[in-house]
């Protein structure tokens, strides 16, 4: 009998209080790997819930100065927030490329960015930015204007054409703007659209006014 209530005291007990203070913290671990998708969004929607909304061009970029990307364009088509020809900068996501023209909805940052401390010295920078514009919905607020021969039409020229490519399942589009199917090239999702650029400036616009 002794020797049972020492086992009992010695090994189940605190197995015990470690299976029951090691449960919660599996929990909580568990809890902090779920991964979300950001929610779809109607493009109406976009334009009134961001600061500066217009077709821009990536000037210049810095990924080595701060510790998110900044980049430095210009507005090449304004519907809201700033006028065209004037510059700015925005974040915070990579891959946009030099030269590369968007169509953005941006959220004004009510803090701006800082260089890095080590990196204030190191080469050419911004500087401390105070006005810094950032890209919403985990990225899908920043649509790429490219030329592509992925519209209908029997002439070549109907079938190229600027347009603006969309991912419909995060930004949704009205059923008047027709899209057409995505480019295989390069392409991994068949949520991606192109609409025509002109079309969806003139929407934008009357949207705007």
């Amino acid at each position: 009998m002794f020797y049972m209530t020492h086992f009992i005291n010695r090994v189940l007990f605190p197995c015990l209080f470690c299976f029951i203070v090691s449960a919660p913290i599996a929990k909580s671990q568990e809890q902090r790997t779920t991964i979300s998708e950001p929610a779809p969004v109607k493009i109406e929607e976009l334009l009134k819930q961001a600061d500066l909304a217009a077709i821009v061009r990536v000037i210049s970029g810095d990924t080595e100065h701060y510790s998110q990307a900044v980049y430095k364009a210009e507005v090449l088509q304004p519907f809201k927030g700033l006028e065209k020809g004037a510059t700015f900068y925005f974040g915070p996501f990579i891959g946009f490329g030099l030269g590369e023209e968007l169509l953005v909805f941006l959220h004004h940052s009510e803090t701006g960015i800082e260089p890095k401390h080590e990196a204030t010295s190191s080469g050419f920078s911004y500087g401390p930015v105070s006005s810094f514009y950032l890209v919403m919905y985990d990225g899908y607020s920043a649509l790429p204007v490219k030329y592509d021969c992925v519209f209908t039409g029997k002439e070549i020229r109907q079938q190229c054409d600027y347009g603006v490519r969309v991912n419909t399942f995060h930004v949704v589009l009205p059923n008047s703007l027709k899209t057409y199917p995505s480019s295989t090239r390069g392409s991994f999702s068949e949520d991606r659209k192109w609409v025509r650029k002109a079309t969806l400036v003139a929407y934008l616009r009357k949207l705007s006014q």
